[in-house]
């Protein structure tokens, strides 16, 4: 708790002194790590400060959707993950309600989110995939080029089981089609998202061994 607290205090720091929007999403991003329970509860805090403080821009609430749902996917707790998940979405309908209506990035979130929700409630998930199907289409028809299509369709494939289309073998074709277009991808203007090429790497490996 005590560190938690400190953090939200740096990002309060953060936010008094970041001149631009893009200055306070890159810096939460260079701090935010999946891997630590409390930084990634920080992350959420201080995206959900950004999106207070530029409402209108539909950048901040695409972030705080993408670490609600890296929080979600990460969460043990069935009811958390939930509340994360639907926090996301509500943040995607924030973005696209200022600007990002016709953005294939967050109908790659939206589809990834749908995706966890199949693990997360398996009775309905012909419902859940109808959502992730037709999210991945609306990306596709925006930006077929987008690299987090086809990592979240590897995702997906990876954890569905063999039987079903799934598997490491099948998911291998996804991950290496997303690399090609992670490669071509700039990291200079998070307008332009570029989040999951690290992760897509280690599935890569994965689904060749």
């Amino acid at each position: 708790m005590k560190k938690l607290m400190i953090l939200l205090f740096l990002a309060l720091t953060t936010m008094a002194y970041s001149q631009t929007i893009e200055e306070a999403i890159q810096t939460t991003l260079s701090q935010f790590n999946p891997g630590d329970r409390t930084a990634t509860m920080a992350a959420v805090n201080r995206f959900d400060l950004i999106a207070k403080k530029w409402n209108t821009d539909w950048v901040s609430h695409y972030y705080a959707a993408y670490a609600k749902t890296l929080a979600g996917a990460t969460e043990t707790d069935v009811a958390k993950k939930a509340q994360f998940f639907n926090e996301a979405e509500k943040s995607l309908e924030a973005a696209k309600e200022n600007g990002a209506a016709e953005n294939d990035e967050v109908y790659a979130l939206l589809a990834m989110i749908s995706s966890n929700r199949i693990g997360l409630d398996p009775e309905a998930w012909q419902k859940h995939m109808e959502v992730y199907n037709a999210n991945l289409r609306k990306a596709k028809q925006l930006r077929k080029e987008n690299p987090r299509i086809y990592y979240i369709e590897g995702i997906s494939k990876f954890y569905t089981p063999e039987a079903y289309g799934g598997g490491k073998k099948n998911a291998l074709i996804y991950f290496e089609k997303a690399e090609e277009y992670f490669k071509n991808e700039s990291k200079n203007d998070i307008r332009k998202p570029y989040w999951g090429q690290e992760h897509n790497e280690a599935m890569l490996k994965d689904c060749s061994e």
